[in-house]
């Protein structure tokens, strides 16, 4: 029994000592040693899932959209081209991933020597011949800079690496795009090298991972004494030593097959005394001890525990959006600050190599999230609500609003196949200095006596600025400023030509072409004029003009009245405005439409007609008090 206790203290001894979940490895496992080599750094990385995980993730998310060129389409396709070419969002991962770990390195591949400076104007199409990766460790800084007025300082003024042949390559610095951690505090005392490189992500959470580690291996060990069989023999110390070993042989062999252990228990002398019991683990507490070190983690890290843990948000009501949308500000703050430095040092090079002129060429980070459909619709409306505001200031001419506009739509991809189809047009006409002829001719407008708003006969040469109904001494309708209802309309210049639609389809009559016009308000509530701002659409005189086709129809609104349905981005968002700024609406939607009749028969059949097609002008805004009982002073003719 001596011998067997003797055995057993020095096989637990062992097993503590080369065991680190005893209390001596625990604290002892949790400190790095002085020197942080390399083999020791990816010895870290490469033994823990959890390390991986912390190291990768940022590497991994900041990477994980890449970037949007804004360029011209075939310059976009080269340089996405050379990118694929050069395996380079495969090789900045790689670059990220070593940063975390303590550090690592483009190395820009050329013809020619390599310790010699690279100059961006040295490099031709498909000058790069590729783009290699190396950690910290396998290039050496020399001569490391001293002068405090060297915009290089503490930079090497060469890096030397050991080549395949075991001789020390050279590499000028201007080839080496370094992937370095945070900065060090001022005045640390460290050599010239890691002061260069920094603080490694590793370094900071290597405790807290190791701790969670131990403490996931701790649960796993106890899963196996989950369900303990404990047999107990009387008088175990004074049985035969024959007896006791084949006793022992079979208490050994349980407790490998049953997980069982044996202890001497109070019974009597023979077998008939002896005890078995069941001994299990409770699991109270244990998954939120767990999760507490792996919290700690997050913590330190800067990850949120549900993308560190891949788990679900808890908590009622939990989305976890609230976690990520820190989280991509943080990614974005890494982008700016860490990863698009380096990669801004290495785009001239790039996109020379693409055959593109890098002045003419600009990114930035795609999105790291995929809004919805809805997402997406409620930023179409914010953004051209700004632009509608942005252009009634007046402050930038049109043609430069025009292309910034234009730019806008096409780097955001709201019509597809814009930018192609914009420079298949003439370029005085690209940004509506000349639009399209429909083949109207504008004498028929003056004949038709202009915009009764413009002073002078016909009104429309422009011989005089316009003058709105708004305006009119006769109205009188401005002589305070006190809210009232309102009511503004455009009336249709060239309303011949769809009166003579009209009559071509059927109509027996129409209104007068006096009559027609478009509604932009129809309040009821009481609104102040001039709060409702002015129209920034139309030319010098007011005007604006819905060009030929796009989406039409034909249909009876109200009380008989047959409508000329039509599109207008102008009119929409300028009745919008109206409302947003106090003005009332009776119906649901605001739909752009020009009265044409309130006499066309019930059986009708309106789907049978094809409708007005032609492009219409339309005067300035009228504004005028509402009038309930307009009815009554419309005719037909």
């Amino acid at each position: 029994m001596a011998w067997i206790t003797d055995s057993l203290r020095g096989a637990i001894e062992a097993v503590g000592r080369l065991n680190p979940f005893t209390r001596g490895g625990l604290a002892g496992s949790t400190a790095l040693p002085g020197i942080f080599t390399h083999q020791l750094a990816i010895a870290a990385y490469m033994a823990s899932g959890m390390m991986k995980k912390v190291i990768s993730i940022p590497a991994e998310d900041r990477v994980r959209e890449w970037r949007d060129w804004q360029a011209d389409a075939k310059v976009i396709e080269a340089i996405e081209a050379e990118e694929r070419r050069l395996s380079l969002q495969a090789k900045v991962q790689e670059a990220e991933n070593l940063r975390g770990i303590g550090g690592g390195a483009l190395i820009i591949i050329t013809a020619g020597d390599h310790a010699s400076e690279l100059k961006p104007d040295q490099v031709r199409k498909g000058g790069i011949v590729a783009i290699n990766v190396v950690s910290r460790w396998q290039i050496t800084g020399k001569d490391w800079i001293k002068d405090l007025a060297s915009q290089r300082y503490g930079e090497p003024t060469m890096w030397e690496m050991q080549g395949d042949k075991g001789d020390q390559v050279r590499i000028h610095p201007s080839r080496v795009i370094c992937f370095r951690g945070a900065r060090l505090p001022a005045g640390s005392a460290v050599a010239d090298d890691e002061a260069f490189w920094g603080d490694s992500r590793l370094l900071r959470v290597y405790t807290e991972v190791t701790r969670s580690d131990e403490t996931q291996a701790w649960f796993a060990a106890l899963v196996r004494k989950a369900k303990l069989l404990r047999i107990g023999i009387p008088d175990l110390d004074s049985r035969d030593p024959e007896q006791l070993n084949k006793r022992i042989e079979v208490i050994a062999l349980g407790e490998s097959s049953l997980n069982a252990t044996v202890y001497r228990s109070s019974g009597g002398q023979d077998d008939a005394g002896e005890t078995i019991t069941d001994y299990q683990v409770t699991w109270a507490g244990i998954p939120a001890m767990m999760d507490a070190f792996d919290q700690r983690v997050s913590a330190v890290s800067d990850i949120p525990f549900t993308r560190l843990l891949g788990r679900s948000p808890a908590g009622m009501n939990a989305t976890g959006q609230h976690d990520m949308d820190n989280w991509n500000k943080a990614v974005v703050s890494g982008q700016k600050l860490e990863t698009r430095p380096c990669l801004e040092q290495l785009d001239p090079f790039l996109i020379r190599s693409a055959g593109a002129d890098p002045a003419k060429v600009t990114w930035k980070f795609a999105p790291l999230s995929v809004p919805t459909e809805k997402e997406e619709a409620d930023t179409f409306n914010v953004t051209m609500d700004a632009v509608t505001k942005l252009q009634a200031t007046g402050a930038i001419p049109d043609e430069a609003f025009a292309k910034g506009l234009q730019n806008l739509m096409i780097e955001r991809e709201y019509i597809p196949g814009l930018d192609q189809a914009l420079q298949e047009i003439p370029e005085n006409e690209r940004f509506g200095l000349n639009p399209d002829d429909d083949g109207t001719d504008p004498s028929a407008i003056a004949a038709e006596g202009g915009d009764p708003d413009l002073e002078g006969a016909g009104g429309a040469n422009g011989s005089a600025p316009p003058r709105r109904a708004a305006n009119d001494a006769e109205t009188g309708f401005f002589a305070d400023a006190a809210p009232r209802p309102l009511y503004v309309q455009r009336k249709l210049l060239n309303g011949a030509a769809l009166i003579a639609w009209a009559k071509e389809n059927g109509f027996k009559s129409t209104l007068s072409a006096d009559d027609l016009h478009v509604t932009v308000l129809y309040s009821k509530t009481a609104v102040d004029p001039m709060k409702m701002g002015e129209s920034w659409a139309g030319d010098e005189q007011g005007r604006i003009r819905v060009k030929p086709g796009g989406p039409r129809a034909i249909e009876r609104f109200g009380e008989n009245a047959v409508v000329l349905l039509f599109t207008s981005w102008e009119l929409e968002s300028r009745h919008r405005s109206m409302v947003e700024a106090g003005g009332s609406h009776d119906f649901d939607e605001y739909h752009p439409h020009v009265t044409i009749s309130f006499d066309v028969p019930a059986d009708t059949d309106l789907t049978a007609l094809k409708p007005y097609a032609g492009a219409l002008e339309f005067g300035p805004e009228l504004f005028e008090p509402l009038n309930l009982d307009w009815k009554r002073s419309i005719t037909e003719a």
